[in-house]
């Protein structure tokens, strides 16, 4: 695990979001019919403020939740894929992923404690069901964002950043091919063609809202089909093991 950060830094990255904690805490208190929030006064059990409140907590913790699990994992997994030989590529594919998401799980749970300590102050539970369900989908989106930077890694070897960000850009992509999938006829695609492109919107790093429900059934494709793909780019050599084999011609 310590190829994903030193046990000091899990112990400083918690200290400050307990400390951000205890600041929320303080910061957002009852006075009556109303709430005292960092100095500002909200009425207390307004629906309008908790639906407004609900909305952005939860676009905030989709947005946290697989952003601290890329950065905190590809740098490890990066390594793991780098072997010389396709059998510890692929074995480092399936440990190295797996210990990047439990690594990037833990650091964005915990990044999620002020979150859950103004869900309680503003709303009053501390998990309310939608922002559940926003981390939920945020550890799916999370996960797809590890393997297609993993698949693009063993595309562009040479740099792992290049290749985080291509993930990322998938990420709009997918999104963006929704609509094509719920207007595609309309547009003018065919039934197979829009069933190809819903394929591979599955595949493509999540462009669910936090909103949206959590589909089960979706899960060996959009899992799946990235971890099948990956294991079959560990195939390619590695740029190191490339040049040691030019230097061998040589």
């Amino acid at each position: 695990m310590d190829r994903f950060g030193s046990s000091r830094l899990r112990i400083v990255w918690a200290c400050v979001f307990l400390l951000l904690t205890g600041l929320v805490l303080a910061g957002i208190r009852s006075d009556g019919n109303n709430l005292l929030v960092f100095g500002g006064v909200l009425p207390k059990g307004d629906e309008t403020i908790n639906t407004y409140a609900t909305s952005n907590l939860g676009v905030l913790v989709y947005w946290v939740v697989p952003f601290v699990i890329l950065m905190g994992g590809f740098m490890g997994l990066s390594g793991a894929l780098a072997a010389t030989t396709f059998g510890e590529r692929l074995k480092g594919l399936f440990l190295a992923t797996g210990l990047a998401f439990t690594h990037g799980v833990f650091l964005s749970q915990v990044a999620l404690i002020p979150l859950w300590a103004a869900a309680w102050k503003l709303l009053g539970t501390p998990f309310p069901a939608e922002l559940l369900q926003a981390d939920l989908l945020g550890l799916l989106l999370g996960l797809q964002l590890l393997l297609w930077s993993a698949i693009l890694m063993r595309i562009v070897q040479s740099n792992a950043g290049l290749a985080v960000l291509l993930a990322l850009l998938l990420k709009e992509v997918g999104s963006k091919l929704v609509y094509v999938v719920d207007f595609g006829e309309q547009m003018g695609f065919s039934a197979g063609g829009v069933k190809a492109i819903n394929a591979l919107v599955r595949m493509l790093p999540s462009g669910q809202l936090p909103s949206d429900p959590f589909a089960p059934s979706a899960l060996p494709l959009s899992i799946g089909g990235p971890l099948l793909l990956a294991a079959l780019l560990c195939a390619l050599p590695s740029a190191q093991s490339a040049q040691s084999a030019r230097g061998r011609r040589a």
